[in-house]
């Protein structure tokens, strides 16, 4: 029983490893948007079995880094200028819903108050990846606070790609946290305006803030 446990926990962490490892290439940018990415390739770069590489694709992909359709081949996620615009167009609306709904519940957001600290620590340490998982966070919370599993998975479906675009971006054209250092004051707004109760505002709001994202995105990162 021992020796099973040991080899599911081994085969477990070699996967990890192989995912951390291909991630590593998707982001110094060897394996580019688009490329699609060779099972026997890698496993033979990294003297692993074909099917090691297959479970740590399917690792990126819920990570947001890799595409696969069914039946085919895996791909590095490649988002185009006009899919992030549509990305940001619809994720304004599902934060302004989440936002209407989190004040028309009256639910607290100290766990968002904590998020934006977080945000805010990781802009103080200059650690880029730790900066835009820290925002990830915040946004994903926000989706997840209604409890409202319709709204929680369309958000994850839109934010996971999104993000982990992001930083494939971001680290590729060297950018420092300062895009996000000048974000913090509108990630304040957010917690504001759902301290103030009023869901109509609130929804507005998210929706204006989240199109200044866009913009942004479009000015420092985007293609």
């Amino acid at each position: 029983m021992h020796t099973e446990q040991n080899a599911v926990a081994a085969r477990g962490l070699l996967k990890e490893n192989v995912a951390r490892r291909l991630r590593e290439e998707i982001l110094a940018a060897r394996i580019s948007p688009g490329e699609k990415i060779v099972e026997g390739k890698w496993a033979r770069e990294y003297g692993v079995a074909q099917i090691s590489v297959r479970e740590a694709l399917n690792i990126l992909a819920t990570q947001g880094f890799v595409t696969k359709g069914h039946g085919r081949s895996a791909r590095v996620l490649k988002l185009e200028r006009a899919d992030i615009i549509h990305i940001y167009q619809v994720r304004g609306v599902l934060e302004g819903l989440a936002a209407r709904l989190i004040t028309e519940d009256r639910l607290p957001v100290n766990d968002l108050e904590a998020a934006f600290q977080e945000i805010h620590r990781s802009v103080g340490t200059g650690d880029l990846r730790q900066v835009i998982d820290s925002v990830q966070r915040f946004h994903m919370l926000m989706l997840e606070k209604p409890r409202n599993s319709v709204l929680r998975e369309h958000g994850r479906r839109l934010l996971v790609p999104l993000y982990a675009f992001t930083l494939m971006k971001a680290l590729v054209k060297k950018l420092d946290v300062g895009p996000w250092e000048r974000q913090l004051r509108l990630h304040r707004l957010i917690i504001e305006v759902l301290e103030q109760g009023n869901p109509h505002l609130a929804e507005q709001m998210l929706i204006h803030v989240t199109n200044l994202f866009l913009h942004a995105a479009l000015e420092v990162w985007a293609p």
